[in-house]
């Protein structure tokens, strides 16, 4: 089975999202090529290509992108980096095809992503059907303290960032990937902000500190318990990639391709007193 027919599985396999430019795209060695093995990994880093080399798999299944911006086959930007001509040497020397998918896995129903995120914080049946885009639960009502553990846990993570009191008491939770500044919202995500006002806690993939982060300080000091979780943008969306095997396995046609689930983990360093 070669990786293009995989590859062309996938998208047969997700919703038909139109004729327009998308992210979703092949980098690396030629895909015409036998498949040895599948690695399944949020994000294309090194230790990952070089565990997919170890494991015998010449073809990677991401999420995010691989050239550090939203479009693999548009890297002229990049043009004389030596970050992007070494990484793009590693692949050819591996013989490793990656591919994104990123919008089409979005675009699927239930979303490829945090359909799967719930799973792995074992929320599905708090599921609150939701008007428009994102995801909401709403828990039995607990600590915020607890939540953030509950969190740290299930994502495998030394540390979680928060606001809010540890104490106070939460149960309506909302999901977005990204607070980010943007060109028609003041550069600051007003519109998600306000959205916010309706959940006792957001968890966030990514943030930017004075839109909804201190909103949310504000809120805790003034309107009662209100929280913001942080576990990163990786952390999180990799909890999706962690159970892609279970959809993807009944694409391979009966061919016996093993498919390895590689953490990127926190890419982000913290300080303690041994580091120093």
């Amino acid at each position: 089975m070669t990786i293009q027919s995989i590859i062309d599985a996938i998208l047969a396999y997700h919703p038909d999202i139109g004729d327009g430019r998308t992210c979703d795209v092949a980098v690396g060695a030629d895909p015409d090529r036998e498949c040895t093995g599948i690695v399944i990994s949020i994000a294309p880093t090194v230790p990952v290509l070089l565990k997919a080399e170890k494991l015998g798999a010449n073809f990677i299944l991401v999420h995010e992108p691989t050239f550090y911006s939203g479009y693999d086959d548009d890297c002229g930007w990049l043009a004389g980096d030596m970050v992007y001509m070494e990484k793009q040497h590693l692949l050819e020397q591996l013989g490793i095809t990656i591919f994104r998918d990123h919008d089409h896995m979005h675009a699927h129903r239930p979303d490829g992503i945090f359909h799967y995120m719930l799973k792995q914080l074992g929320w599905e049946d708090y599921l609150v059907p939701e008007e428009g885009p994102g995801f909401a639960v709403r828990l039995p009502r607990t600590r915020l303290g607890d939540l953030c553990g509950h969190i740290r846990e299930r994502f495998d993570l030394d540390t979680v960032r928060f606001v809010g009191d540890p104490g106070g008491i939460v149960s309506y939770v909302g999901f977005c990937g990204h607070l980010l500044p943007g060109p028609h919202t003041n550069w600051s995500n007003n519109d998600i902000v306000l959205a916010a006002r309706k959940y006792d806690v957001i968890i966030a993939g990514e943030t930017v500190d004075w839109t909804l982060p201190l909103y949310v300080y504000d809120a805790g000091w003034l309107c009662g318990p209100k929280g913001l979780i942080a576990p990163g943008h990786f952390v999180q969306e990799e909890a999706g990639m962690r159970w892609a095997e279970e959809w993807l396995r009944p694409l391979l046609g009966g061919a016996d391709l093993p498919i390895t689930f590689v953490p990127t983990g926190d890419i982000w360093n913290y300080r303690r007193d041994e580091y120093m």
